[in-house]
């Protein structure tokens, strides 16, 4: 199984032509991108990078964290931008930790990491991605449901127009995330 697609959502729907698939790329792109910024870590694999936090000046440091998870291929920069030989540590993707091997520690902090990020990573990917994509399509089907031609956002006639999604929609999301124990940041 794949993420949806338009032709998905067209079938969601009951479209049945190609005049609005501009707009329903649109906003699967973008049901896609709100999933993502609740749950704060890709669907589909990337790579990223981020900065551990640690400081390196009172005691030796033998972990970093990466801010989201899981994750796979590490690489690490050190504050010089010297390249922290892959040898030298061992990343636990699915707690986003990497741990410099025995004897060994992270002296020139704080470091830069570029890893491979996303919920595809997860070993379980194949059960998720179903009700992942169940999530998109619903709520790409309420954006369109609740559009309004031509507005993006406006006031009119003392009635607020938006494209925002349903109370609803978003408390059923919500709810099937946090069944699935994926923390949700709002």
């Amino acid at each position: 199984m794949a993420l949806p697609t338009v032709a998905d959502l067209k079938s969601y729907l009951r479209i049945e032509t190609n005049a609005e698939d501009a707009l329903l790329t649109a906003l699967m792109a973008r049901a896609k991108a709100m999933l993502e910024a609740w749950i704060d870590v890709p669907i589909t694999a990337e790579s990223q990078t981020a900065v551990d936090r640690a400081t390196t000046e009172s005691t030796p440091i033998r972990s970093l964290i990466y801010p989201r998870r899981p994750i796979g291929a590490v690489a690490i920069v050190d504050k010089n931008g010297t390249t922290v030989n892959a040898s030298s540590y061992d990343v636990d993707g699915v707690a986003g930790m990497i741990y410099a091997k025995e004897g060994i520690t992270f002296p020139d902090g704080p470091y830069t990491m570029t890893a491979i990020c996303g919920l595809s990573l997860m070993q379980n990917y194949a059960r998720l991605e179903p009700v992942l994509s169940e999530c998109i399509i619903d709520l790409a089907a309420d954006l369109y449901q609740r559009r309004t031609p031509g507005a993006s956002s406006e006031n009119s006639a003392g009635t607020s127009i938006s494209w925002d999604a349903s109370r609803e929609t978003v408390a059923r999301i919500m709810k099937t995330l946090h069944t699935l124990k994926f923390p949700v940041m709002l």
